[in-house]
């Protein structure tokens, strides 16, 4: 079956963000070797705030970068799996912007929400959801037709 480039763009963005959030957790985790870091006022606090960090922004990276391998090889589960990741980095970004109040909205965390809610139109697109339920339909269809009926 043929991408469209609607496919291909959606499935580059979700292998990007998951890229982006994996390579974002793997820098937090190199600067607590850093030395500024571990000679600073208040180094524990500082340095299992940012264990924490690392571990929080690893979690949503596991299944993004699952869901795009599933939607590079036109898997259905992929497309469900990045929907529902996109989906909740939309809704976690949007809480942690009005948490402080709509006074105090964090415009970087307006960026993120922006592209968690752009990945999640794109996977929403007629031609991107076609593609995968049909690409998922078709496997069940050839795994039947290989049995025998009685």
């Amino acid at each position: 079956m043929k991408r469209s480039a609607w496919v291909t763009g959606a499935t580059v963005l979700q292998t990007l963000q998951g890229f982006f959030l994996a390579g974002l957790s793997v820098f937090l985790l190199s600067l607590v070797r850093s030395p500024e870091i571990k000679q600073g006022k208040d180094a524990a606090e500082t340095l299992a705030g940012i264990k924490i960090a690392a571990g929080m922004i690893a979690a949503p990276a596991i299944p993004v970068l699952a869901s795009a391998y599933g939607m590079w090889k036109h898997r259905l589960w992929g497309w469900w799996v990045a929907l529902v990741t996109d989906l909740g980095l939309f809704i976690v970004f949007v809480y942690s912007m009005i948490d402080d109040g709509w006074s105090n909205v964090d415009w970087e965390l307006v960026i993120f929400a922006a592209l968690a809610l752009f990945a999640v139109l794109m996977l929403l697109l007629p031609s991107v959801r076609s593609f995968y339920w049909r690409s998922g339909d078709s496997g069940l269809q050839s795994a039947a037709v290989g049995r025998p009926s009685l």
